[in-house]
């Protein structure tokens, strides 16, 4: 018995030993810059670092379905307001709440919008526990960057600088059409929220009301990844919370999404043209809020009107055609409607 008691405590006590030691060197692997050299693990995500403190106000929050369909520039460029997506690849939200405690740091969000493709998505108890250590111990999710160790590092604070040209957003020109068969099907049944998704959902709820933040949920357009049977629970979850939810697979919300065009993977991502017509329409939703300011003139936004003319160029060059503003595209449909209705 007084053997398995020793043993037991040794165990204990080599453990605790290992984690102090796990502890006291992680802050030697914190990535002391949030470059792609430096960071290497979502790095075009966290370029919010870089940002101007207090210079973001609508943070948007997700997986691919994000940065594939809501580019922040164009909204900048329509009505001045600023934005960022937190957007990676298979989310789920512990790593999302993650990102939401990060951008109030040096953030203050009025809005904070979170797509809801990673709501459904199952995570069980052992993949909370397998992603814990590494968020509590840098070390372990950085641990390859003993490659680039240098004392000079240990005992510099980080200094972020690297700012995404497109705050997160990811340009897609290739065209993959979507087989719409099935797609948002009627039914009355309810796809399943796990016991483990509602608790984070809570607290990012939770996290944003504590902070003066406006949580929406948004569902983009997607014949891979949302049908009616996660509508119908997201409507009934954001009745239950008592928050906005916009459904743009939904008539009442829809941006005329071409199957054949507007997606570069066969309707699981949207590509460039699939992202104006979302990007507008939710730039349009936000502006008529009336809670979010217009930086166009202001000092200290200057890096914006850059971010606009790389979106010019791109669109120009890779898909041979010229960058079309939402505004330009409003006047020339209004001018298209007689004036006499």
């Amino acid at each position: 018995m007084k053997e398995t008691i020793k043993n037991t405590f040794k165990g204990i006590l080599f453990t605790l030993i290992l984690l102090a030691l796990l502890w006291s060197v992680s802050w030697i692997f914190i990535p002391r810059n949030n470059t792609q050299d430096d960071w290497k693990y979502d790095y075009t995500a966290n370029g919010f670092l870089a940002e101007p403190d207090n210079s973001l106000d609508v943070l948007f929050l997700g997986d691919s379905e994000v940065f594939s369909s809501i580019n922040p520039v164009r909204i900048w460029d329509s009505y001045g307001i600023t934005s960022y997506c937190c957007s990676t690849g298979k989310q789920r939200l512990w790593y999302t709440l993650e990102y939401l405690y990060d951008f109030y740091k040096n953030q203050s969000p009025r809005v904070v919008v979170l797509e809801t493709d990673l709501i459904l998505k199952y995570f069980s108890i052992d993949d909370l526990i397998l992603h814990a250590p590494e968020h509590y111990l840098p070390v372990l999710r950085y641990h390859d960057r003993w490659k680039k160790f240098s004392f000079d590092e240990v005992f510099r604070t980080p200094q972020y600088t690297y700012i995404d040209d497109y705050k997160g957003y990811h340009f897609y020109s290739d065209i993959d059409a979507a087989d719409e068969e099935g797609y948002m099907e009627k039914t009355d049944e309810r796809a399943y929220i796990s016991k483990m998704n509602r608790l984070y959902l809570n607290a990012i709820l939770s996290c944003c009301n504590r902070n003066g933040s406006k949580l929406i949920l948004l569902s983009t357009p997607s014949t891979k990844n949302w049908n009616m049977k996660k509508h119908n629970r997201t409507q009934q979850l954001s009745e239950e919370l008592g928050i906005d939810y916009i459904d743009m697979n939904m008539p009442e919300y829809s941006v005329d999404i071409d199957w054949s065009k507007d997606t570069k993977d066969k309707g699981d991502h949207l590509n460039y043209y699939g992202a104006v017509k979302v990007t507008d329409a939710i730039g349009e939703y936000l502006n008529s809020l009336g809670i979010l300011s217009d930086h166009r003139n202001e000092k200290g936004y200057a890096h914006w009107k850059d971010s606009l003319d790389k979106l010019k160029s791109d669109v120009k060059n890779k898909l041979k055609t010229e960058y079309v503003s939402a505004e330009t595209k409003k006047n020339q449909k209004d001018k298209e409607v007689p004036e006499n209705g």
